[in-house]
């Protein structure tokens, strides 16, 4: 199974959120200080106990229609052709089946910053708050309460969720310790999700997305991954769920027996491949958990096992995004943890960023990890270099 995420944390004080923005042309624009009083359509209404004979996403979609005539913010995602300069204008709609840019290179998704910055970081932090713990549809979800930045477009009614997130984050005292000498050593533990790993998190995002378009009438059949055992089994759970057909590739002789089990049992019947950025949406919403759990408070270090790479991306696009909307005034430092057995990226790090080449990916016990030819090493040499450069800046200053 999958590795959770290490970080070592001495908490800083909580950022102070500014009630102005620069604009163009030297000009500052107001930023909207939301209260309870401030209507957001997006904001869960009142909670009041519901008929016996309404179940939650029915109760759901009597609220919506309820404040239909009310709605006003909408929000707003797209994808771009990842790391593309400021001079790019390609982009497609997530409503559209693609998975590479025109030049053949990954995507990403992209929100509408600027919509969300209308809000400031108190208030967003108080609406993901509100939402902890809840069984409103689908809020009760660590990735959905964070739905406006997670895909803010789609309905309710088209997600399909387990409730997943919320995961524990535990002080590892001992350990600590007595191996790191550390006092304040935590681990998210995301494999306590119901089919035992951190990617229950993106397949939740995916899933709900091909729901919708399937709603739509687009020609999608079904929904394919490659896999040595973890995703396969996140990918069939919700496509049982949701009654859309899994296709699933699992490598003979090298995955568990649970991991086997799941897929079989849930209905996967074709093997094939895919990518699709949208995942990473949903791993993304980890970062931002972390981030409440410590009440806001930013942790010094977050350490993520890395195999395909996504994950770290998805790391530092969480906590970014929070810097950015001003719920935490920076980012921690990240670190890809790899196995010495099938380590890509530690090669091409030690190499100075100057050539990267794909290992063979030798017998680990780690085999989540197991990739010799990550398929995001991009992402993760940006997001490392990003936070390197960052890091250098934070020293000067201090």
């Amino acid at each position: 199974m999958a590795s959770s995420p290490f970080f070592h944390s001495s908490l800083t004080p909580k950022p102070r959120p500014s009630l102005i923005r620069p604009g163009g042309n030297g000009r500052y624009l107001p930023i909207i200080k939301c209260t309870s009083s401030t209507f957001d359509p997006s904001t869960p209404a009142a909670k009041h106990r519901r008929p016996a004979v309404e179940n939650i996403r029915e109760e759901a979609r009597r609220i919506r229609s309820a404040d239909a005539a009310a709605a006003g913010q909408q929000f707003s995602a797209k994808y771009v052709p990842f790391n593309a300069g400021p001079d790019s204008s390609e982009s497609y709609s997530l409503d559209e089946v693609v998975y590479r840019s025109r030049s053949g290179g990954l995507l990403d998704v992209e929100h509408d910053m600027q919509a969300l910055k209308r809000f400031d970081g108190e208030y967003w932090r108080a609406l993901f708050d509100s939402r902890v713990g809840k069984t409103t549809w689908p809020y009760g979800s660590g990735v959905w309460s964070k739905k406006e930045w997670v895909l803010p477009e789609i309905d309710s009614d088209d997600i399909v969720s387990a409730f997943e997130g919320n995961s524990n984050l535990f002080w590892a005292e001992r350990f600590g310790k007595q191996f790191l000498g550390m006092n304040d050593l935590w681990v998210k533990h995301c494999g306590i999700s119901h089919t035992g790993s951190f990617k229950d998190l993106g397949m939740t995002v995916l899933v709900s997305q091909v729901n919708r378009l399937r709603k739509m009438n687009r020609p999608v059949v079904g929904v394919g991954c490659a896999s040595t055992g973890d995703t396969s089994a996140a990918l069939s759970a919700y496509c049982a769920s949701a009654g859309i057909p899994s296709i699933v590739f699992l490598p003979a002789n090298r995955i568990s027996i649970a991991q086997l089990v799941q897929p079989i049992a849930n209905g996967a019947f074709v093997l094939t491949n895919s990518l699709n950025s949208l995942r990473l949406e949903g791993q993304k919403t980890a970062a931002i958990e972390i981030l409440q759990q410590f009440d806001w408070e930013v942790p010094d270090w977050v350490i993520v096992p890395g195999g395909n790479l996504g994950n770290i991306y998805a790391f530092y696009k969480g906590f970014k995004m929070c810097h950015e909307l001003g719920l935490v005034d920076r980012i921690p430092r990240l670190v890809c943890a790899q196995a010495a057995n099938a380590n890509p990226l530690y090669q091409y790090y030690k190499s100075g960023w100057t050539e990267f080449k794909p290992v063979k990916a030798n017998s680990t016990f780690a085999s989540a990890i197991q990739i010799g030819d990550p398929v995001s090493i991009d992402r993760a040499e940006f997001a490392l270099k990003i936070q390197m450069v960052s890091s250098r800046k934070q020293l000067r200053k201090s």
